[in-house]
């Protein structure tokens, strides 16, 4: 038997009719009461369509054309001729157009009539006027850097030149470490050097940027770049590591759709910041860019060009495009022979060490040659040497007390030194020493014993110096 089941009563139409109706009424109420309470400078910038547009609001750069070509009479002279830019701001903020800059070998060729600043409106224009004046033949190319405040694109390039080539130049990659330049020239005319800028505000602050490049082309044709610059080595490329210390600064790759055969006089614009040059008297002068090639790295004819607020400018000739290196030559140092003339003496005598240092590195620099008594610093000398230069500093050193003292230049092990009283009646002298080796490298165990007759290193004139300075202060003892 089924236990009894109470219902609720079902609710007549009249009813849910009202309940609906204040739902209609109390809504709109409690979302106006909570409005009310939002203060108006809290308030989100969906409320409103203006507020959007305040928030939204910037300026945004066009130029047209990006390329101004000038009449060339066959390249000849044409005097002056002139071509017309225009600016104009398609953003709804205020647009600053700081500086037109021209860039490239050519630059003179090319006149700007620009007083800037200048501020736009949103939807104003600029015209701006370029004059062309090149004294004597041949084509010419150079590029406008248009440069503003708009956020997305703050330089706007245009090509400037006398021939049918056209260059378009894009960043497509700017990483804290790394930037990829891509460009495309068209119509490249034979035997006539292009000359390409690739320098962006985005890779001013870079250890290393490559500004232009130059080129020449055996045949007609279209060419496509793209240049990589990176502060740490290419995967598929070998250790940068020349014999004469030279650190690498950052690694430049250039890839081409052109046979590396019809390319030539190629020339880099390259700058290097000033702070990787800081320390170990390093200056422009020791800078220099090389090429990979089958394997080996070329070191390639570097000029220092100018000095700017932040970086050092440079050009560098290549035979080709590949890999490249901008490199940092640094002094590195070898003592390369340490003796001492005389290893046995008395309390009133003296002995000689004479250090040689040899600088193998590629840059000038100054060794500190220290003279050790065991672990005491008694001596130092500061020898300044050239690039595969030598220099020798001269120790001389006496013994207030008796005993055997073992003789060090920085850690390296010299020989000992026995020194007895003034009464005693000598037994012999010694000339030893230590030779070969880097600077600061290993050294021998302390306490070896000096030996020989013979002073290392030194060659025959000098041991024989040596020994005969040995003879005079044995003669003068027993006197």
């Amino acid at each position: 038997m089924r236990p009894n089941v109470s219902r609720a009563p079902t609710a007549s139409a009249p009813a849910t009719l009202s309940v609906l109706v204040l739902v209609l009424v109390l809504v709109p109420v409690l979302v106006a009461s909570t409005a009310a309470v939002v203060d108006a400078d809290d308030a989100p910038a969906w409320r409103g369509t203006d507020a959007a547009r305040q928030v939204d609001a910037e300026p945004d750069i066009q130029v047209s054309p990006v390329t101004l070509r000038f009449s060339n009479d066959t390249y000849g002279s044409t005097g002056s001729t002139t071509r017309t830019l225009v600016v104009r701001n398609v953003g709804n903020a205020t647009l600053t157009v700081r500086s037109l800059v021209v860039v490239g070998p050519d630059r003179a060729s090319f006149v700007p009539a620009f007083d800037g600043p200048v501020t736009l409106d949103p939807g104003a224009r600029r015209e701006v006027t370029v004059s062309f004046e090149a004294p004597g033949s041949g084509p010419r190319f150079a590029t406008m850097h248009v440069l503003s405040d708009d956020p997305d694109e703050p330089q706007t390039n245009v090509w400037l030149t006398n021939t049918r080539t056209v260059a378009d130049v894009s960043p497509s990659r700017v990483l804290e470490t790394r930037t990829l330049v891509n460009a495309t020239v068209e119509d490249v005319e034979a035997n006539v050097t292009q000359s390409i800028n690739l320098s962006w505000p985005l890779t001013r602050d870079d250890v290393v940027a490559v500004d232009a490049l130059s080129f020449r082309l055996e045949r007609d044709a279209d060419v496509a770049l793209s240049v990589a610059t990176n502060e740490s080595r290419f995967a598929d490329v070998p250790a940068f590591a020349p014999a004469d210390g030279t650190e690498p600064a950052a690694f430049v790759r250039v890839a081409h759709d052109v046979a590396n055969e019809d390319v030539a006089n190629v020339t880099f614009t390259v700058r290097v910041r000033k702070d990787r040059l800081a320390g170990n008297e390093t200056g422009p002068e020791d800078v220099a860019f090389y090429r990979h090639e089958a394997g080996t790295w070329t070191e390639l004819p570097t000029r220092f060009v100018e000095e700017g607020d932040t970086h050092y400018f440079f050009e560098a000739d290549a035979p080709g495009l590949s890999d490249f290196a901008t490199g940092v030559k640094r002094a590195k140092f070898r003592i390369t022979d340490a003796v001492v003339t005389v290893t046995r003496i008395r309390t009133d005598e003296g002995t000689d060490v004479l250090v040689r240092v040899r600088n193998v590195g590629g840059a000038d620099g100054t060794y500190a040659v220290r003279l050790l008594l065991a672990d005491d610093v008694v001596d130092r000398r500061e020898l300044s040497i050239a690039p595969n230069g030598t220099r020798q500093a001269t120790f001389e050193r006496s013994f207030a007390e008796p005993g055997t003292y073992a003789v060090y230049v920085n850690d390296r092990f010299v020989a000992n030194v026995t020194v007895d009283s003034e009464t005693t009646e000598p037994t012999g002298t010694t000339a030893a020493g230590a030779t070969g080796g880097e600077a600061g490298g290993a050294s021998p165990a302390a306490g070896a014993p000096g030996g020989g007759a013979t002073v290392p290193g030194f060659g025959p004139a000098t041991a024989l110096l040596a020994l005969l300075a040995a003879g005079l202060l044995a003669a003068a003892r027993r006197r």
